[in-house]
């Protein structure tokens, strides 16, 4: 069975694929003392989650797999993922893991049934195909997201390394 749905949420609605497409919940800002000394950055919740009123949720259903989608980065991502020929290894989707297998990656946590060649097609065809997807993108078009914003660091480093003038 394949359907697809519109939801809405006044809060961001966080999904497993969020932060791996660039949702972010707190971030850095760089701080100076009066006398122009550099102190460590300053954890701050990140505006990510409130620059807008209203937030719309793509929740599709297919094959018995349930997935759902908050921004249209999350939905680039699940295509640009399931669309490769082999799916890519858990060392390739986390970078830097230095022990055992990546466990906390979106695609290690899809059932067993969603990962076969045939599904991945099917699935990425209807995706692409689907009036609903369309309007869920049209949502976010007319007000696109920002992932970066002036003075708030995604990594504590960065942050630590441009202080504030």
């Amino acid at each position: 069975m394949k359907s697809a749905e519109l939801f809405y949420s006044r809060e961001f609605p966080e999904t497993p694929i969020s932060g791996w497409a660039g949702a972010r919940w707190y971030g850095w800002m760089p701080e100076m003392t009066p006398s122009g000394q550099i102190k460590r950055p300053r954890r701050v919740v990140h505006p990510f989650a409130s620059q807008r009123k209203l937030w719309c949720l793509l929740a599709v259903h297919f094959d018995g797999v349930d997935l759902i989608f908050a921004t249209p980065p999350e939905l680039d991502q699940f295509l640009a993922v399931m669309s490769q020929n082999l799916l890519p290894s858990g060392w390739a989707l986390v970078p830097g893991c230095l022990v055992g297998r990546p466990n906390r990656h979106w695609l290690s946590r899809l059932p067993k049934a969603a990962k076969s060649s045939k599904f991945r097609q099917s699935i990425c065809r209807f995706l692409r195909q689907a009036d609903v997807v369309r309007e869920f993108r049209d949502f976010y078009a007319g007000e696109p997201l920002k992932l970066q914003f002036d003075g708030v660091f995604d990594n504590y480093y960065e942050a630590w390394k441009r202080p504030v003038a």
